[in-house]
């Protein structure tokens, strides 16, 4: 089974024409142009007219691209988006199963229209509501489209009619029941960097690893970014580091010698080394490689787009 990558995802602001044009060169995994809820309608009908530019401008980095449609206007949004270069749509705030339909229909439709391979393009649930988070599970296993899943909590936090905040922790409940229910269906639970609005951006890079570590040990395989600083970090904080790499390579090559001696376990660095360590150890080596490929596609994508931009002047 092919691993799925995506460990950092950078929000970006649809009608922010600078940072489109450079976010390709960020490094993120994938990025979210943002058609935010509230744009005045002259600024979304343009923003939706430089959108599947913007899509395509993003996308030459390596980066899968989503788009963060409004819940008002999903379909006009989706159908301004709609290209080869799309990876899905971001939609928020979805409540039922039947949320989920709509917006697999409305995909369906359009992906006909534009002439693109039926059912390519994802739907990446925003949870945003108590409602949400009592009905994951159907809403995550509404559609084959949804490979990830995230909770807004600043959208959830005004849901429950409470102040954001970390003590205490109000989310402790939704993040783990996101993380179960997602990892049960096959779905990747995906955390939010910086979720009370702190200004965790302007930690140092050490610190954002850390932060980003303690998300991948509550069970999310990636977290969403509002600001380029955390992209690196967050790659970093879920890609298997070269030292875990090498023990879990010993640790194989170890177990795989007890075995042909006749035996399931073996000691190793002060441990026993038997079936549940060797396929931990099989995980941790695929995602590592796993993650390898994924940047080696995102360099050469890259490298790509700078040639042609030094040989044709292009932005």
């Amino acid at each position: 089974m092919t691993i799925l990558v995506r460990r950092s995802n950078l929000v970006i602001p649809a009608t922010q024409s600078r940072m489109v044009r450079w976010a390709w060169n960020l490094g993120a995994d994938a990025i979210i142009l943002d058609l935010q809820d509230g744009m005045p309608p002259s600024e979304l009908e343009t923003a939706r007219d430089s959108l599947k530019p913007a899509v395509s401008m993003v996308a030459k980095g390596g980066a899968e691209v989503f788009v963060r449609v409004n819940a008002h206007s999903v379909y006009a949004d989706a159908a301004a988006a709609m290209c080869a270069d799309l990876t899905g749509i971001v939609v928020p705030g979805p409540e039922s199963a039947a949320d989920i339909a709509e917006a697999d229909s409305i995909l369906n439709e359009l992906e006909r229209h534009a002439g693109v391979a039926r059912g390519s393009a994802e739907i990446f649930p925003s949870i945003e509501t108590a409602a949400g988070v009592w009905r994951i599970r159907e809403i995550i296993t509404a559609s084959p489209r949804i490979r990830q899943v995230i909770i807004d909590e600043a959208e959830l936090a005004a849901s429950l009619g409470i102040v954001q905040g970390s003590d205490p922790d109000p989310f402790v409940y939704a993040r783990g029941r996101l993380c179960i229910e997602a990892t049960a269906a096959g779905v990747q639970p995906i955390a939010v960097a910086d979720p009370t609005g702190l200004g965790i951006a302007n930690l140092g890079h050490d610190d954002l690893v850390q932060t980003a570590t303690d998300a991948r040990n509550l069970g999310f395989k990636g977290m969403v970014c509002s600001h380029p600083a955390w992209v690196n970090p967050v790659n970093e904080a879920h890609t298997p580091a070269e030292s875990l790499v090498d023990y879990y390579t010993q640790v194989r090559e170890v177990f795989a010698q007890a075995l042909a001696a006749g035996t399931a376990a073996a000691p190793f660095a002060g441990r026993m080394i038997d079936v549940p360590v060797d396929e931990w150890a099989k995980d941790v080596l695929a995602m590592s490689a796993a993650c390898a490929a994924r940047d080696a596609e995102k360099q050469a994508a890259s490298e790509m787009a700078r040639v042609w931009q030094d040989t044709f002047g292009l932005a």
